[in-house]
């Protein structure tokens, strides 16, 4: 693992912040690529990057923060300290919706269509933070006897938790895997003819689905935390499919 990709002397750069500034870069680039092709302005997706960005660091840390206070409650400074990791990506996902929702109602735009053009930037963008997660030794696996199993050194959170002495899923690795594949998938259905809202609901049904099926051989602190990431995957599902049926509705 190298939880500092970059070292400079006394000053060392954490792989997660790297990988969280390429998510968003090439996310960005990817979604003007996307919106010009819709003849939308760049401005705009300049405008929503802003709004979106700031949405999922806000989101993403806050519910890591709340479900591991224990890590943070002796170093409060420690909680605006987001380049070395502890994200959760659901609090992501819903604090970036939330802010790309209020931006876009404000400025009287599609939520819908914007939702077909970021989805598959959301799927690549998640393919790197993952990459990010694994150099860390973050949102590691249960144990496992499977030949790829990873054992993570003690220098890193995983190889410091009560399973660290055994070989893990490197469920990081699983994440990023099905989010390349999906990025694809939703990338080349954006560009073919579809109707609003489909590419968007796909991205919900599918990651949720997989998300559900993922954290049953994911490593969770507690109990309470794997039922509220069941929870939420399942109504990310649900509301993925009412968004699909009723685009599909539509003419």
């Amino acid at each position: 693992m190298r939880p500092i990709l970059i070292q400079i002397g006394e000053f060392g750069i954490p792989s997660y912040g790297i990988m969280l500034a390429v998510s968003f870069l090439i996310a960005i680039l990817l979604v003007k690529r996307a919106a010009k092709h819709f003849s939308i302005s760049p401005v705009i997706i300049e405008n929503l990057a802003f709004y979106l960005m700031l949405g999922v660091i806000i989101g993403g840390r806050l519910l890591y923060v709340i479900f591991h206070w224990q890590q943070y409650e002796h170093d409060l400074f420690g909680i605006i300290r987001v380049w070395e990791g502890g994200m959760m990506f659901y609090g992501g996902f819903l604090g970036g919706l939330a802010a790309s929702v209020f931006y876009l109602q404000r400025e009287k735009l599609s939520v819908l269509l914007f939702g077909d053009l970021i989805a598959p930037a959301i799927a690549l963008g998640e393919f790197f933070t993952r990459i990010g997660c694994f150099l860390n030794g973050c949102c590691f696996g249960t144990p496992s006897s499977l030949p790829w199993a990873v054992t993570f050194p003690e220098s890193c959170v995983a190889g410091g938790s009560p399973v660290g002495d055994y070989a893990l899923h490197p469920t990081q690795i699983y994440t990023a895997l099905f989010s390349v594949a999906l990025f694809f998938f939703l990338n080349k259905r954006l560009y073919r003819k579809h109707k609003i809202g489909e590419i968007f609901s796909s991205y919900l049904i599918f990651s949720g689905i997989f998300r559900f099926s993922i954290d049953f051989i994911r490593y969770f602190e507690n109990g309470a935390n794997f039922w509220i990431n069941q929870i939420i995957a399942l109504a990310v599902v649900l509301i993925g499919v009412l968004i699909f049926v009723q685009a599909s509705k539509k003419k």
